[in-house]
């Protein structure tokens, strides 16, 4: 026996975690003998982790090795900005790991040493999400937000599996962008008896306009194909068996770009009078149709308009799970600014004068000069009142190490600098909560 892998991370999983690989070995004691680990990332990145033997004791074996390569993955994370997606866009931000482990020894302690026994571990794809220290387990739960169920049949399902915590029902202004981010197609770790058939296959996106009267009003259509920014099929109808191994990193992963500032972005002219929308995502049937029988997620967005005229501050941030969560806070956002002037003080008298022979009085010659300002400005924003799970939800927004404002159709980076939650009891002992937030740009006014 030689090295066996004892423990790996489930796929997929999240980054900011601890991806342990746990291997064995009963060569633990050959000379200068080490355990090896090569992670090597999408695009060919190669690092190799040195580490040597812990004892294990005889049963089952004398050495083993714990290798944990969180902090590695996280510098080959990218940051995705899908915001302004039109229909669909594909994911860089998220990783895949190849694992390979080997044995490193010599013949004697003062021999060259070379590595032998090699092992094909455990491959994990990692998003740039968060797994909680106190959620019971080392991996993450990905079964709440990716299934594998029979890809191209007519089974029934109904999951709620978009990358977020953000409420079913949310509310949009008709200016607003807004992406739902949702992992695609299949991963390695395929459960006992089940293959490459077994797959989250987001075959088709429809939206579903209605007024105030919930009566249907117009419905937008469109498949998750190469030609609408998706993948890995070409045509809607081709079956999963015929394009999965198409699939590639960038493909596992969707963000839906259903705004109705993402809608009119792409071509599509909204009702007048729509009151809400819905999104879902349907998996295929065995004809290569939509299986309506068959949704991945559901939402419900609601039209809001501006209170008393107040635009209100859109934000948009990289949420625990490693998709983008949006809000708006509907009213007023003030701001204040800051600003620091650096001056130096000069003589009245200017003895650098290009006259030769005297020095004219000059009551117009300045004193204090300012040779740089700074402007630091400060906005508030606050928030309509919340009820817990809206509450809950928002924390995330605090705690995001990546958050955007929208302005008018740009995206400007900033940084949360403080926030703090009131609250109110009505009769019924229902608590609710308005949060109010103190952010900056990231990047203030030039100065001059």
């Amino acid at each position: 026996m030689a090295i066996i892998e004892r423990q790996n991370p489930t796929t997929p999983n999240l980054v900011e975690s601890d991806l342990l690989y746990v291997v064995t070995s009963n060569n633990g004691n050959r000379p200068q003998f080490q355990f090896v680990a090569q992670v090597v990332d999408k695009d060919g990145n190669t690092i190799y982790i040195k580490q040597q033997p812990n004892p294990a004791g005889s049963v089952p074996v004398a050495a083993k090795a714990v290798f944990n390569i969180s902090q590695i993955a996280r510098d080959y994370m990218d940051v995705d900005n899908p915001w302004k997606a039109d229909l669909m866009s594909l994911n860089s931000s998220c990783n895949n790991f190849d694992i390979k482990f080997w044995e490193e020894t010599g013949s004697s302690v003062t021999s060259s040493v070379g590595m032998v026994n090699p092992l094909s571990g455990s491959s994990v794809y990692l998003l740039d999400g968060v797994v909680e220290m106190n959620s019971g387990g080392w991996n993450w739960n990905s079964g709440s937000y990716y299934s594998d169920e029979l890809a191209s049949e007519n089974e029934t399902f109904s999951y709620q599996h978009a990358l977020t915590h953000a409420p079913l029902t949310q509310s949009i202004r008709e200016d607003e962008y807004l992406t739902l981010s949702v992992l695609n197609g299949n991963f390695d770790d395929f459960s006992v008896g089940k293959t490459e058939l077994y797959a989250q296959d987001i075959h088709t996106i429809i939206c579903r306009f209605y007024n105030a009267a919930r009566t249907p009003q117009t419905v937008f259509e469109w498949p998750n194909t190469v030609a609408n920014n998706g993948g890995p099929r070409l045509v809607s109808t081709d079956l999963w068996n015929t394009v999965y191994t198409d699939q590639t990193n960038p493909t596992r992963m969707l963000h839906i770009g259903c705004g109705p500032k993402n809608l009119i972005d792409s071509g599509y002219t909204l009702p007048a009078d729509w009151s809400y929308y819905t999104v879902e995502a349907l998996a295929q049937d065995d004809a290569g149709l939509d299986n309506s029988n068959g949704k991945w997620l559901f939402r419900t967005f609601e039209k809001q308009t501006p209170e008393c005229d107040y635009e209100g501050t859109r934000f948009t941030w990289l949420n625990e799970l490693g998709g983008w969560d949006y809000n708006t806070f509907p009213f007023a956002n003030s701001k204040s600014d800051t600003i620091d002037r650096k001056t130096y003080k000069q003589s009245f008298v200017d003895y650098s004068s290009a006259n030769t022979y005297d020095v004219p009085y000059d009551k117009a010659r300045r004193g204090s000069s300012i040779y740089a300002i700074n402007y630091d400005e400060t906005r508030v924003a606050e928030s309509d009142w919340l009820v817990k799970e809206q509450a809950d939800w928002l924390r995330e927004l605090i705690e995001s190490p990546n958050v955007y404002i929208q302005e008018g159709t740009d995206f400007l980076p900033v940084i949360i600098q403080t926030a703090d939650y009131s609250y109110k009891t009505n009769p019924r002992s229902q608590k609710m909560y308005r949060l109010t937030i103190v952010y900056k740009l990231a990047n203030n006014r030039r100065s001059r």
